[in-house]
């Protein structure tokens, strides 16, 4: 299947995902208090930060059941898939265990009332570990319908539950466990697709040392792109009142899509250079209609917040969230730069190459100085985002041209003149 036809597969599934993500949205920015909004995001921020390390056993689980099965080695897809299960499981109940402890100093760090939302999403992030072992392996065997249908049943069960659990007077709790619980339909269900996997004897050669040292660059880079991605709404959150923080978080939110909509060829993407590379075929190609698709959809997303942006916010959130228009083109140029920033991670990391990691890393280490300076302005915040990423961004791109430069033969010489 071509990128296009699996990216469609993807993109019609995971925007059903989205909708019900958005409307998820858009039900709680009514239904709580502008304090409690925040909040909730705020949760929904640390889940991303702290599910790095499910994210990472995701890319990998998908990188190598992707290699394993484009060599024939079906027996250690199985192998793969056991040791990991266990391994998440065994994380996750860690990554819980430790938040439930720290949940009093992160609530008062975040302005909460109370320990109750840490304690749930250190719950959540439990089945989410769980849960991303099915979903990597599904993308890396290029199952796209069953993958993009636990996308659309996580997000669908959020949407579902947090409107029962707000209605029925949970208020803020029963939003911050809808956000959580989801992971428990999405591994059910993703059992099926894997049943052949799950009652093979696992066999082959064990690659225990190649996959820990494949794991350390992609944690790396998941902890700093999503250290680049969340870091704003947890320094806002700090430093802002509790109507500021609301109002920044719907941006974010809706300024968010532009990295999501091109997500799901991107999600396409990376299964599909893993397997050229294992069969050690041209990636060009991939990736340049990869940046082609990525680059076009995003910009189209910063073009409709740039020319409506009250309207796009005041649709989604409602009237009371219009005086953070302003912000949203910004914030959309900041997603978009991160959109293109994903496509090369994937690549990147499809042929094992690590050297990226510095570019993100000093992203990451980037925002959080910047941030952290130039605390009080909500316009001041959303320019660093777009400046920092577009940087990184750029960076990565000018690498990419120069390697293929060396691949073609147009090295420069020492004299400065082209062979």
């Amino acid at each position: 299947m071509s990128l296009l036809k699996n990216g469609s597969v993807l993109f019609v599934t995971s925007m059903s995902g989205n909708f019900c993500n958005y409307l998820f949205q858009f039900f709680m920015s009514r239904n709580l208090e502008l304090t409690d909004y925040g909040a909730l995001n705020a949760a929904l921020s640390i889940t991303s930060i702290l599910g790095i390390p499910a994210g990472t056993v995701m890319v990998v689980v998908a990188r190598y059941a992707s290699t394993f099965n484009a060599l024939g080695e079906g027996a250690r897809v199985t192998r793969l898939y056991r040791n990991s299960l266990l391994f998440t499981l065994g994380a996750g109940l860690l990554v819980f265990l430790l938040l439930s402890a720290a949940s009093g100093p992160l609530a008062a760090y975040l302005q909460l009332h109370s320990g109750v939302p840490i304690v749930i999403t250190g719950f959540g992030l439990l089945l989410s570990f769980a849960m991303t072992v099915n979903m990597g392996m599904l993308q890396g065997l290029q199952k796209f319908w069953h993958f993009g249908a636990g996308i659309w049943v996580g997000a669908a069960s959020k949407l579902a539950m947090g409107v029962a659990f707000v209605l029925l007077g949970f208020g803020l709790n029963g939003a911050v466990a809808a956000a959580a619980l989801p992971g428990l339909f999405v591994i059910a269900m993703t059992f099926l697709p894997l049943a052949s996997i799950i009652r093979r004897r696992p066999g082959g050669k064990r690659v225990t040392l190649d996959i820990a040292s494949y794991s350390v660059p992609v944690l790396i880079s998941s902890l700093a792109f999503t250290a680049m991605l969340n870091i704003d709404l947890l320094t806002v959150k700090h430093w802002a009142s509790p109507e500021e923080a609301g109002l920044y978080s719907a941006v974010a939110v809706l300024g968010k899509t532009i990295l999501y909509l091109p997500a799901a060829f991107v999600m396409a993407l990376f299964p599909m250079l893993t397997d050229s590379h294992a069969r050690k075929r041209d990636m060009r190609k991939v990736l340049d209609r990869g940046l082609l698709v990525t680059f076009a959809i995003s910009l189209a997303g910063v073009l409709v917040l740039a020319v409506f942006p009250e309207l796009s916010i005041t649709v989604l959130f409602g009237a009371k969230f219009s005086e953070a228009a302003p912000l949203l083109k910004y914030y959309g140029i900041a997603m978009m730069s991160l959109a293109i920033v994903s496509v090369l991670v994937s690549y990147n990391l499809a042929r094992g190459k690590s050297s990226f990691i510095y570019s993100l890393l000093a992203g990451g280490a980037a925002h959080a100085l910047l941030l952290n300076v130039f605390q009080g302005s909500l316009i001041v915040t959303v320019i660093i985002l777009a400046a920092v990423n577009m940087l990184v961004a750029a960076y990565n791109l000018i690498m990419v041209l120069r390697e293929r430069r060396v691949e073609s033969g147009l090295r420069p010489t020492a004299e400065g003149a082209v062979p």
